[in-house]
């Protein structure tokens, strides 16, 4: 039986101009979780991350916690596998199209934000709300977005990248892998046979800095634990973008 770690990114900087960059936050997030394994003593084989700024930057915060302790941290390899869904193809150039084309969008726009012009990406409360909406038909094929996978490709993205990485590791292995909300919604989605509806609701709730863990054996892969944040003890260092 082997462990994964699925690790979300800490808070990245959203709503500035390049997204993808850890937020102070974001690294104090990933120092705290480096601390914490520490701590109890986690020791890993080997260490995955996506190719996204934020994934590795996750992951050297807490090498360099191994480090300043002299202990060993694998090496992270990168892998485009466990890339998030290109959700900032949908927020600079597709939104308002894909909103003036689903009336649906636009109504709960102004209810949500009536006499307003302001950009709702300004205002957390709506664009979540807003957001949502256009994901779910998303996730249901109803809706195509320009620059961004479907669903259905983002998914089997993910799973060739688990499977792969179990099948290179093999038994008796302790793997962390920095993603991003969406392969972990996908991780639980197969663990758990899931709807994607569900998986993608999941991805809401996951945790900047949180940890997921799997196991597996075989072909067999199964939930331990999910969106663990015991190394985040303070209600400031809990962020969800």
């Amino acid at each position: 039986m082997s462990t994964l770690y699925l690790v979300r990114h800490g808070q990245a900087s959203f709503g500035q101009s390049n997204y993808d960059q850890l937020s102070e936050l974001g690294d104090q997030q990933s120092k705290l979780l480096g601390e914490y394994w520490l701590k109890w003593k986690v020791s890993l084989d080997a260490v995955y991350t996506g190719t996204l700024v934020r994934q590795i930057r996750s992951a050297e915060a807490v090498a360099a916690v191994y480090q300043a302790a002299g202990q060993p941290f694998p090496s992270p390899v990168a892998w485009p596998e466990f890339n998030e869904y290109d959700t900032q193809s949908l927020l600079t150039n597709s939104f308002p199209k894909v909103a003036a084309e689903h009336p649906e969008i636009v109504k709960l726009i102004r209810e949500l934000n009536p006499g307003s012009s302001a950009d709702i990406v300004e205002n957390k409360k709506i664009f979540q709300r807003v957001f949502s909406a256009v994901m779910d038909r998303w996730v249901d094929g109803k809706i195509k977005i320009a620059g961004m996978e479907s669903w259905q490709n983002f998914a089997g993205r993910v799973n060739r990248g688990l499977s792969e990485l179990m099948s290179e590791q093999g038994p008796s292995k302790t793997v962390a892998l920095f993603t991003s909300g969406g392969p972990i919604s996908v991780a639980m989605q197969r663990a758990l046979g899931a709807s994607d509806k569900t998986a993608l609701e999941l991805g809401w709730v996951i945790a900047n800095g949180s940890v997921s863990e799997f196991r597996w054996s075989g072909d067999k892969f199964s939930l331990a634990s999910f969106n663990g944040t015991a190394h985040l003890d303070r209600g400031e260092l809990i962020s969800y973008r």
